[in-house]
Order: structure tokens, then sequence, then C-alpha cells
């Protein structure tokens, strides 16, 4: 009887934490887009309520996350991750009318941000998809390639976003940029086929 209600339990308190994350984004939306925290000075209260969320929301999202696939770090990765984009997008002021030259660092800083918040993303989306894609346990259970993987789609996005800013992206380079991120995974793991 104790073991049969340790699922119930563990489904009951995931739906607890899903919820309380799910208010915590939404909070943190709201703060950054609706209530715009950004435009009072550093110790004004809905300010510090969104430093704490930043932390907040990814930490009661990616560190169950991390826990349930056992990976070492990708909670408090991913925390930094988000709490530093969140930041930028919040607090740190843009000038839209100076463009690339007056808004490097910003621009710069946001970049990084989005870069390591790619990479949270598709580390567990990669990590699944070996489960259905390759048969041998040595593969299917490749944390190294799943993060290669997911810093290859980060470096993707981050390719693009730095075109679509400096005003260069097009279709054809979208692409061209996809086919080569795609044919260089396929080359390290048909490298590394038939290993043990």
């Amino acid at each position: 009887m104790t073991i049969a209600t340790k699922p119930i339990k563990r489904k009951r308190n995931l739906l607890y934490i899903s919820g309380m994350a799910g208010f915590a984004w939404a909070g943190l939306f709201g703060l950054i887009f609706l209530y715009n925290t950004g435009n009072y000075d550093f110790w004004f209260p809905g300010r510090i309520i969104t430093y704490v969320m930043l932390l907040l929301a990814p930490a009661l999202t990616f560190i169950p996350i991390g826990r349930m696939l056992e990976f070492p770090f990708y909670g408090y990765w991913a925390v930094i991750s988000w709490a530093l984009f969140g930041y930028v997008l919040a607090f740190v002021p843009t000038n839209p009318a100076a463009g690339w030259n007056g808004n490097t660092s910003q621009i710069s800083l946001l970049l990084i941000a989005l870069f390591m918040v790619t990479v949270t993303i598709f580390l567990p989306i990669f990590y699944r998809l070996g489960f259905r894609l390759f048969s041998r346990r040595i593969e299917k259970y490749d944390l190294g390639r799943s993060r290669r993987e997911a810093i290859l789609a980060g470096l993707y996005v981050l390719l693009i976003a730095f075109l679509r800013i400096v005003g260069a992206l097009n279709p054809i380079v979208a692409f061209a940029a996809l086919g080569a991120c795609v044919v260089l995974e396929l080359l390290i793991l048909s490298r590394n086929f038939g290993r043990e």
C-alpha cells in the first residue's frame, strides 16, 4: 500500500511544482512586460520581486527536469541562463535608433543569453529524441551527444539572430546554415557509428 501511493505522491508533487512554475512565469511576464519594472529604480519593490522571480521561475521549471533526466548541473545552468536573459530583456536599455553600433554591448549580452537559453531548451529535447532515433544503449544515453547537438542548435539560433540584427539574413543563408549544422552532426555521428 505504501509502495502504491509513492507514484501518486510524486505525480501530485510534480503537479504542484508545475503549477507554481506556471504562476511564477506568468508573474514574471506581467512584471516585465505589463508593469514595466525596468522603468523604475533599482530598489523599487516591483523590481526586487522581479529579481526574485527571475531566479524562482526557471528554478521551478528546470531543476526538476534536470533531476528527472539525471543531468548534472543542468538545472543550475538553466537558472543562470534564463535569469540573465530575463534581466537583459527587462533592465538593460537599448536605443533602437542607434542601431548595432550604439548598442553593441547590450546586444552582445542579449545574444550570449539567447545562446545559453537555447541550449537549455534543446538539451532535454535532443536527449529524449535519442531514445526514438537510436537503438543501441550507448547512443540512447549519450549525454555528450545531446549536449553537442544543443550547442549546435544554440550556435545556429545565435547566428540567425545576429544576421537578423545586422540586416544580412535571408532564407538562403538560413537554410545553408541549418544544412551545415545538420551535415556536421551527421559526420560526427557517422564517425562514432559502430563503436561500443
